[in-house]
């Protein structure tokens, strides 16, 4: 049963009707529980998400999630924060901040939203200086480029410079918790203290914890995990509360050792901020209440990304017929194909050999900031609107970012309680530098160093782990080894034989040893799952946000006169995107298996969400790959498109074509069974193929299937299935739906049940209808819309009169709606209507509208047989107990 649909049952109702619903869809077949269950390999037990029976004993169903975002959650709060005001003044020159972007709060709590990095590095911060062609250096400004060598942690938070009271309302969960990281970013001359306090629902107060902070001891998050569980049941205020406090005796007033670091380390003169802040400036990091409960997605996530590794790094990703014809080719690859060599990455290989590897898949981009952002939110960052050319990215296309709500993989998680962190070498991943963006982590922990960065983010992503074991997380983790300077460890170097069976190239040599040595903390990743008993719970992605241009027919500069061999952004050929992607996760995706089909970046974020049975993003171009995995053909390749700094490309069929847009460069294409190395532009001898690839780029680009495409991409659609019943009597009912948000295209097919093609017209993503009620069955709609995740809205009317409140059902069971009353707008209206059949409605008696959808993946044209006998008595007692139709 829907927990959206039932959050206003009593909760001993509510898990007696969980119970009785899993058991009954169970052992008669109909009516089935309105979540979507995991995937499963062809011919395994199908069970429940939410059942201990669920494929992931290592784990279990049940873990801590999370039921409150307090950050989110700022503007239902009582705040009493006299300081506030002053302690913004204070705030303004430290520059590591941001308002938390995704937030819609009124003007009393918004201020108190904030995302905020510290440094962690607690004894140094360096900036960087890199040296030019010509001979001279650069320094890069650290407020633009977040390239300052050191670490920096992150998190979102509430500011509550003492003295400051932030109180909840707060229903508590059964086994809940209160989990968040005090700190002080700039402390005062006495200590500051963190009060964590719970008024029960009888008046009286118990202080839960309290944590002091010295002035000695500020810029450093510091854990609090505390119990909430003998309250649960209970609506109670939860007292977030911050205080200075007094000296103890003997204890002497801090002052700073020296020059006040609270911009960052990096602002002098009139910039830097007073010695000492009016009041402290105390922050409540990421507080979360999680409570252990059977969760809303079956499977944690780690995301492993090595900045900058090709495929061919790895022994697992080579096809040895495919080495051997491109070796063959009249025209070879040189070093733009690297050998084979066994045992120089065990960890990747390793996870390959239990798992599903993609062994032709490519970045949506040749650069870190557009790769990030398209393998995280499913679609290139064209269609997102951020700029593929400029580093810097102008204002108003932040702006456009953040009001866009883009499809963030993590958000999308984030919204079904699963906890996220980033530990990352990516200076693209702060939005409050100029050429990153904010990508959705609750927590992002940025190692900034050459050489120690590997080891920094092994430790800290390990120790995470250890500390969230019991709960459901995405933890994503982003290695930068083989990104350029190469100077990995000679261990890893050893490991490549010499010439011929390994490269000739020192510096090919070198990056290869870099892709080792984060291969090694791979390993030790997976090794910590397996430690934590987390493996069989835990869908693993190992992929790279681009690849290396490696090849000697590649030499040369580019633009703004950036070399193109052992770089990439301005280089946009085959060796510069093509990336690993391997994902295992037992019984779901497992065996071993190379699969062949070509397949993007944008990919492996639906393919992550119908893992966790969570559909797509209606503005995902990229497809779930799970299908793929699991053998199944598809029609029609799918098309890869790549964006560089001023250039997009087309790979399809043996041909790879690149368009460049900075009016300077000529076109190119490339035979890759000719030319695998693409030494030989070949533009000018095959203008038929030139117009051909034009044709498929622009219609890629516009996600349109190409004129000889044999399938829609987007494959069967699922429906929605309306139905009204008129309690035995004809009413009028009248409607009018709308698809779509009015800023992407969607469409509609319509087909009318029970009633004449006449009583619906359709006008683009309009619908309007007018159907009358039978005494004796139901009559409605059925709804394709494309794309399926696009929204519906809907104004309907009874007899000319406004429809009824309460008068709509969702679900297998017709519970009353709750998210889909006026529409399916989201994941949560989607997850009340799940339905395997249509509730058992009986139109003699009942008044009102049903509303289906059908689970992903599911397109039967037919209408939804009945639920059978095991529905049928489900709604019996829900009609008994009086919380479904039909009970009065």
């Amino acid at each position: 049963m829907n927990r959206a649909a039932v959050r206003w049952l009593p909760r001993a109702v509510v898990g007696l009707l969980v119970g009785a619903a899993a058991v009954l869809a169970w052992r008669e077949g109909g009516g089935a529980d309105a979540r979507v269950p995991p995937p499963r390999p062809a011919g395994a037990a199908s069970s429940s998400a939410s059942s201990p029976s669920a494929a992931d004993p290592g784990h279990g169903a049940e873990a801590y999630e999370v039921t409150a975002r307090l950050v989110d959650k700022l503007g239902d709060a009582r705040i009493d924060a006299p300081a506030l005001a002053s302690a913004e003044t204070y705030l303004q020159p430290y520059w590591r901040k941001m308002r938390v972007p995704w937030l819609r709060l009124p003007a009393s709590a918004a201020p108190m939203a904030v995302t905020i990095s510290m440094r962690t590095s607690r004894d140094f911060e360096t900036q960087w200086a890199v040296s030019v062609p010509g001979g001279d250096t650069w320094v890069p400004q650290a407020r633009v480029w977040n390239m300052n060598e050191g670490s920096f942690d992150q998190r979102e938070a509430i500011l509550a410079p003492a003295p400051a009271t932030v109180t909840y309302s707060l229903e508590v969960p059964p086994h809940a918790r209160l989990r968040a990281s005090p700190a002080v970013l700039a402390g005062t001359a006495a200590p500051t203290l963190f009060t964590v306090t719970l008024v029960d629902a009888a008046g009286a107060d118990h202080v839960l914890s309290q944590t002091r902070v010295p002035g000695a001891e500020a810029k450093r998050w510091l854990d609090v995990d505390d119990d909430l569980g003998p309250w649960a049941g209970q609506t109670v205020a939860l007292r977030l509360q911050t205080s200075v406090d007094k000296l103890a005796p003997g204890e002497k007033r801090w002052a700073p050792p020296g020059a006040d670091e609270a911009d960052g380390g990096t602002a002098t003169g009139a910039d830097a901020p007073p010695p000492l802040p009016p009041v402290p400036l105390a922050l409540w990091g990421d507080p979360l209440v999680v409570a252990r409960e059977p969760t809303r997605v079956p499977y944690d996530v780690l995301w492993i990304v090595v900045d900058a590794l090709r495929p061919d790094v790895a022994a697992s990703m080579h096809v040895p017929d495919e080495d051997a014809a491109a070796l063959a080719a009249p025209h070879p690859p040189l070093d733009a194909r690297l050998p084979a060599i066994p045992g120089l990455m065990p960890g990747l290989d390793h996870l390959a050999e239990r798992g599903v590897r993609f062994v032709h898949a490519w970045s949506a981009a040749a650069w870190t900031r557009p790769g990030t952002l398209a393998m995280l939110c499913g679609e290139r960052s064209g269609e997102l609107g951020v700029d593929t050319r400029e580093w810097i990215l102008p204002p108003d296309q932040v702006s456009r970012w953040y009001g866009a709500e883009p499809p963030l993989v993590s958000r999308i998680l984030r919204k079904s309680g699963v906890e996220t962190a980033a530990f990352v070498n990516n200076f693209f991943m702060a939005g409050y530098v100029t050429v990153g963006l904010d990508m959705g982590f609750e927590r992002v922990t940025d190692h900034r160093y050459r050489a120690r960065d590997t080891a920094e983010i092994l430790r800290d992503a390990s120790g995470w782990l250890d500390g969230h074991a019991a709960s459901r997380f995405f933890l994503f983790v982003n290695f930068n080894s083989p990104h350029e300077p190469y100077d990995a460890p000679k261990e890893f170097g050893a490991r490549i034989p010499p010439p011929p069976a390994g490269p000739r190239d020192s510096q090919v040599r070198a990056y290869m040893a870099e892709g080792a040595k984060d291969d090694a903390a791979i390993g030790a990743l997976l090794a910590k799952l397996d430690a934590l008993g987390l493996t069989k719970s835990t869908l693993v992605v190992v992929t790279s946000d681009h690849g290396e241009t490696l090849s000697s027919a590649h030499a040369g500069y580019a633009m703004d006169h950036l070399p193109v061999r052992f770089h990439h952004a301005v280089g946009n050929f085959e060796e510069t995107t093509r990336v690993p992607i391997v994902m295992a996760l037992p019984g779901v995706l497992d065996g071993g298996r190379a699969v062949t089909d070509r397949v993007r970046s944008t990919d492996i974020a639906p393919t992550v969400l119908e893992v966790e049975g969570l559909e797509a993003d209606a503005r995902m171009s990229g497809r779930s790959m799970l299908g793929l995995a699991r053998g199944q053909k598809e029609p029609d390749a799918r098309v890869v498109v790549t964006e560089g700094r001023a250039s997009r490309a087309v790979l399809w069929g043996p041909w790879h074509y690149v368009s460049h847009t900075d009016g300077e460069t000529d076109e190119e294409l490339y035979d890759l069974e000719d030319d695998p190395g693409e030494r030989r532009n070949v533009a000018h001898a095959h203008p038929d193929v030139v117009a051909e690839m034009k044709a498929r780029l622009a219609a890629a680009l516009a996600n349109a299937p190409a004129a000889d495409a044999k399938q829609d991409p987007a494959g069967p659609l699922p429906v929605v299935h309306l139905r009204f019943a008129g309690a035995g009597t004809a009413h009028h009912v009248t409607g009018v739906l709308t698809v779509g948000d009015g800023k992407h295209g969607a469409a509609v097919t319509v087909e009318a049940v029970g009633a004449p093609k006449e009583a619906v017209r359709v006008d683009g993503p309009r619908v309007d209808f007018a159907l009358d009620t039978a005494a004796d069955g139901l009559v409605g709609l059925d709804l394709r819309v494309d794309p399926p995740g696009a929204p519906i809205a809907w104004k309907l009317y009874l007899d000319d009169a406004p429809w009824p409140d309460g008068a709509v059902f969702a679900g297998p069971f017709g519970l009353p709606a709750v998210a889909t009353r006026t529409g399916i707008a989201g994941d949560e209206a989607r997850s009340e209507a799940y339905a395997a059949a249509l509730p058992v409605v009986d139109p003699a008696r009942d008044l009102g509208l049903f509303v289906t959808r059908d689970h992903p993946g599911d397109a039967s044209p037919s209408t939804p047989a009945s639920g059978g006998q095991g529905a049928v008595e489900m709604q019996r007692m829900l009609q008994q107990w009086g919380y479904a139709h039909g009970s009065h």
